[in-house]
């Protein structure tokens, strides 16, 4: 029975010192195998092996936790966390390269429409270089009804 209880100590330090979901559920599994050969070493029959009592409850026991352990830890909450990161950086990226935009004048001339916008973005020209715009013209043709 000490070894038993040893045994199922050891499988718990064990599991308690992993950090991710796959580790999680491998230390699980092992302490399934680990559980159920000391149950099935400890329960066997006077008359019968031991060791093929513990290959077969360990076996039980580790395919039951591996099975419990996939569906406790699962993946889809860390890469829902991940994905909306992902978007709020992007969304941080694209506001950094872009940068707000404000209409300063719209006009239309002989045969375009100018409108003039002040903007406030940062723009890379090679590795050691970046430049500041701070304005944007955009010309439009203008159409026939207009």
């Amino acid at each position: 029975m000490k070894t038993v209880s040893l045994l199922s100590c050891l499988c718990f330090v064990f599991s308690v010192s992993c950090a991710t979901n796959q580790k999680s559920r491998l230390a699980t599994t092992a302490v399934g195998i680990g559980l159920g050969a000391a149950i099935g070493a400890g329960t066997a029959p006077n008359d019968e092996r031991p060791e093929l009592h513990a290959l077969y409850w360990g076996g039980i026991l580790g395919v039951v936790s591996a099975v419990a352990a996939n569906y406790y830890f699962n993946d889809e909450r860390d890469l829902e966390v991940m994905r909306l990161e992902n978007e709020k950086l992007k969304a941080e990226l694209d506001l950094f390269q872009n940068g707000p935009s404000t209409l300063l004048k719209d006009e239309a001339r002989n045969k375009a429409r100018v409108k003039l916008y002040k903007i406030d973005q940062w723009v890379s020209d090679g590795p050691n270089r970046r430049y500041h715009r701070d304005q944007m013209m955009e010309i439009l043709p203008l159409e026939k009804g207009q």
